[in-house]
């Protein structure tokens, strides 16, 4: 299996990138094709053993966190790492696509390049919290205008995606919203809620307030993207913040770090609970082919977890039964092509 890696997207490109397309390919056997500027790449200054890589050449100019997400498909940026690296899926080259770079460059190049599973309107970003074990919020951001049957598909994406990538049996799944009874939200949440109740494909388990989420008592939770990005936003600055505390905690004085010795098997488990670097990126559910957003700012060690996420995906066979589920989902409906 060969995964494609963007090596000059994201806040540590290139060298992070590379030692993580690296890191992955030794412990997870599979073959990296990296996208960058060769000469970079390749430099001394790197010190990284690159024998046996494919290296495709991409000499930019690159897309980068400020540009508009259409930018993607300019004649201008046709050169740039995260272009050449979605043609390169688009022709078969690779399985898979690791980028950390523009999420919306990401999704509109992946939508326009790849395309999306037949039957499925809309893709979801679905994105990886660590909530003491790996929940998957879907969508995290990517459409902001929603409707419920757009929620429904985007339950059943992220709930097969826990369950045959993630190895979660029968994950639970939860709609955001601001209260526990059904008839609560705005008239997308009431309705989404109807349609994830009556449906046999996954195991929902109702509504999930905001004071609830922090617990880690679902798999995967659904709702539109301008709240999911809200909730996914809240959580990373939750989990900041909690690690500013104790650090001034703990190293206040002298008794406080003989204590924070005391303690720090503990700590050290709780910072590795709280980390995103081991459950991957973030998958964009609904596109034809696996895309892997990681975090703007991965590491090296967070890039090889992506890369095994984006093998399991590519080997899990979901992306064809989701189409599958799309086109039944039509026929129930009626609808003609």
């Amino acid at each position: 299996m060969k995964i494609i890696v963007d090596c000059m997207s994201g806040d540590n490109a290139p060298e992070e990138i590379l030692k993580g397309a690296l890191l992955g390919k030794e412990k997870h056997g599979v073959d990296v094709i990296c996208v960058g500027e060769r000469d970079i790449l390749v430099a001394k200054k790197n010190s990284l053993d690159i024998s046996g890589v494919e290296i495709i050449e991409a000499c930019g100019p690159h897309i980068t966190m400020e540009d508009h997400p259409g930018d993607v498909m300019k004649p201008e940026k046709a050169n740039s790492s995260m272009a050449v690296s979605l043609d390169l899926l688009k022709s078969g080259a690779g399985d898979a696509v690791v980028c950390a770079g523009n999420t919306g460059a990401l999704l509109t190049g992946a939508t326009l390049k790849i395309r999306r599973i037949k039957g499925i309107r809309r893709a979801a970003l679905g994105a990886i919290i660590p909530l003491g074990s790996p929940t998957m919020l879907a969508d995290a951001g990517a459409q902001t205008d929603c409707t419920p049957d757009n929620l429904l598909m985007f339950a059943i994406m992220g709930s097969l995606f826990m369950e045959k990538v993630m190895g979660i049996s029968s994950p639970k799944v939860a709609l955001v919203n601001n209260g526990a009874e059904e008839h609560k939200g705005t008239p997308l949440q009431s309705e989404a809620y109807q349609l994830l109740k009556n449906e046999s494909l996954i195991n929902f388990v109702g509504n999930i307030e905001g004071r609830e989420i922090p617990e880690g008592k679902v798999d995967v939770m659904v709702s539109d993207g301008f709240t999911g990005n809200i909730v996914l936003k809240l959580c990373e600055g939750a989990g900041l913040f909690v690690k500013s505390v104790l650090k001034q905690l703990f190293y206040k004085n002298f008794v406080s770090k003989i204590s924070a010795l005391l303690v720090k098997g503990g700590l050290k488990e709780l910072k590795k609970d709280m980390s995103y670097e081991e459950f991957g990126g973030a998958p964009f559910l609904g596109i034809a082919k696996p895309v892997i957003k990681a975090h703007g700012s991965a590491n090296a060690t967070s890039i090889a977890y992506c890369i095994l996420q984006a093998k399991n995906y590519a080997s899990s066979g979901m992306i064809e039964e989701i189409e599958k589920i799309a086109a039944l989902k039509k026929e129930q409906v009626g609808e003609s092509d």
